[in-house]
């Protein structure tokens, strides 16, 4: 177990270490400094078709709520702190990369939470909850828990009397799983995504007791150490899928020099801050044959934000000899959450916890 787990975290090294090496070729030279904005020259730029409508423009930040579904296979008697559980990290997950969360308790998703919990979390600002664009529906297939009694270890010289006398060892053991469903609202409502989650977790005691029955509070304790490990497995997949979305608006070129800036729609406010990376991205649109359109994005190139930040807009300088096409006015802009070497060789093996759908 141990050797498996060093080569996991020698995997997730490389993992990190190559993603490290593909954004640096990406982005080339791109400077994150901008002496004089005034002094670049304005570039004139072509639109994307079909062009973001002016809500799609004014509106950042995702919205979500979290509902709780049915859970056949599981005593629905047993999962209500679990699932409270879940839902406040999904709320923390979502609050962290931008969104706005809604209070799903009301039943109304037009209702802004009034819980005091959510002013707590650590989330970036956003404009007025108004409505959904996300539901993350949660499930609990599995929420188990088994003991194993390991008899004490006989010498020759005791007698079964002296062993009797001794405490065994108890193997506790939490099965927990779960899947979150991420649906995008609308017209007709999408599952986009899907995040199935499975964790196994124990710890070990000393007990005469063959049964090894574990105090009520450790067990609680040991189920939700459990599920904070799981849900830390969501943190990156989830936050860059609720990060916030902002859209290119401008072209400047520096004077006498290959340098290019774009002025994006998202600022401070945002969590945008000098030195991030974000992503460029091309919408396409299709129509199905019943007249159903559906959206998908592709990422044409990476960008670095330059000291021009304000808190509702920011400019991103681009290497254009590693982009094929040009950046069009209204393309979509999100940042890139990052992930430190030291969180990809810690904590649970994300690999065999998560499986996206």
């Amino acid at each position: 177990m141990k050797m498996r787990d060093r080569l996991s975290g020698v995997v997730r090294f490389l993992v990190a270490m190559a993603s490290f090496v593909f954004v640096s070729s990406i982005l080339g030279c791109a400077s994150s400094r901008v002496s004089d904005l005034d002094a670049y020259e304005k570039i004139p730029m072509n639109r994307v078709v079909p062009y973001p409508s002016k809500e799609e423009l004014r509106k950042r930040a995702f919205e979500i709520v979290v509902v709780d579904r049915p859970s056949a296979a599981v005593d629905d008697s047993t999962l209500q702190i679990p699932r409270a559980q879940v839902r406040r990290g999904l709320e923390g997950i979502a609050a962290s990369a931008g969104a706005g969360v809604i209070d799903r308790s009301l039943q109304e998703v037009s209702a802004i939470r009034t819980e005091g919990i959510l002013s707590e979390l650590d989330g970036r600002a956003a404009d007025a909850v108004t409505g959904a664009d996300y539901a993350l529906a949660t499930r609990f297939s599995t929420y188990r828990y088994a003991s194993t009694w390991e008899k004490p270890f006989q010498f020759v010289w005791q007698s079964a009397e002296d062993v009797a006398a001794k405490p065994g060892q108890c193997s506790h053991t939490v099965d927990v799983g779960f899947d979150v469903q991420v649906i995008q609202i609308g017209t007709n409502d999408r599952i986009e995504k899907t995040f199935a989650l499975e964790h196994t977790a124990g710890m070990q005691t000393k007990d005469l007791d063959s049964a090894c029955s574990l105090a009520p509070a450790s067990l609680s304790v040991l189920y939700e150490t459990t599920i904070d490990e799981t849900l830390g497995c969501l943190e990156l997949p989830l936050g860059r899928l609720l990060s916030p979305r902002g859209h290119i608006s401008a072209h400047r070129k520096a004077p006498e020099a290959e340098r290019h800036i774009f002025r994006a729609s998202l600022g401070s406010a945002q969590g945008i801050q000098q030195g991030d990376t974000v992503e460029i991205r091309r919408e396409q649109r299709t129509m199905s044959p019943s007249g159903e359109e559906s959206r998908s994005e592709r990422v044409i190139t990476l960008g670095r934000v330059t000291d021009q930040v304000t808190e509702q807009a920011s400019w991103v300088a681009v290497d254009l000899s590693k982009l094929t096409g040009d950046i069009l006015d209204g393309d979509i802009v999100r940042p890139i959450e990052k992930e430190s070497l030291l969180a990809s060789l810690s904590g649970p093996n994300c690999r065999s916890i998560l499986e996206v759908r």
